[in-house]
């Protein structure tokens, strides 16, 4: 299941690549989450979930990490670069894991996650020159972010997550559409949605449906179920699942470094996972 996640988000860079390039990514961003709620808030019954859970996930999981991966991608950073930043979600994931649930990890996990790191470094390394300091800033904030949204995700329990996330995206369209009138203003009022080719649309549905509704549906059960390093890790694989379908689809160029920080990665997550696997 990890896989299949992985697999649908680094499709979901490739598609949401095609669709920055024809809208503002913030109004894109809050687009994704209107498509997630309407029409079906109509016909899914409400999640039985605190006020607070209710109303601090759209903020987490939806605003803040959204709005600022869109908004640091719109500056110029690549998307592989952006991907590869945004997977740091790994490490403040496990680190507020260990202080705030007290999720402790084994030496094999640690290990595995650092020489996991190790690889992603290559990839932040060698990837195209594209380092941008306000950028990278700004989506290691997305980062933080998305690693609060796992702590929560987890203490949800088991509740039915397409539900709940169709009941909370409303607010996080409502706040990004806000957010994007007051940055975007000048871009909105150049928007033609009758010469956007159909492309977009098919990939401002698969950000909404497959990659946000179907991906974390499945995340938060796996998050649910094991503890965060066993998990978060597997978002390291992410930037090269997202290089391999940015070969296949768009064309671009992938590098002997993708390969090489890709088997590494995997080696990292074969460890962190091992005694999971032999060790009942």
């Amino acid at each position: 299941m990890a896989f299949i996640i992985v697999i649908l988000w680094g499709l979901n860079f490739v598609t949401l690549k095609i669709a920055v390039l024809s809208l503002p990514p913030i109004f894109l961003a809050g687009l994704r989450f209107f498509l997630i709620s309407f029409p079906w808030i109509f016909f899914v019954k409400k999640p039985k979930v605190s006020n607070k859970q209710f109303f601090s996930l759209p903020i987490t999981l939806g605003v803040l990490q959204y709005s600022l991966l869109y908004y640091g991608m719109s500056t110029g950073l690549s998307v592989g670069l952006s991907a590869v930043i945004l997977q740091t979600q790994s490490f403040f994931t496990v680190i507020m894991s260990a202080f705030l649930i007290k999720e402790k990890p084994s030496l094999n996990e640690i290990a595995g996650l650092i020489i996991g790191m190790l690889g992603v470094i290559i990839l932040l390394t060698y990837n195209d020159g594209d380092f941008k300091l306000d950028a990278i800033f700004i989506i290691l904030a997305a980062a933080m972010s998305w690693g609060v949204a796992n702590i929560q995700l987890k203490n949800l329990g088991n509740i039915n997550m397409v539900s709940f996330l169709i009941w909370i995206s409303p607010l996080a369209a409502i706040l990004l559409f806000i957010i994007s009138f007051i940055l975007e203003y000048d871009s909105l009022l150049k928007i033609d949605f009758s010469n956007i080719e159909i492309k977009v649309f098919l990939s401002i549905f698969y950000t909404a449906y497959i990659s946000t509704v179907i991906g974390f549906t499945m995340w938060q059960y796996l998050l649910n179920k094991y503890k965060s390093i066993q998990i978060t890790p597997y978002g390291l694989l992410v930037p090269v699942t997202g290089s391999i379908f940015g070969y296949i689809i768009l064309n671009e160029v992938l590098e002997i470094y993708q390969i090489i920080s890709g088997i590494i990665i995997i080696i990292g997550l074969m460890i962190i996972s091992i005694k999971s696997i032999f060790v009942k």
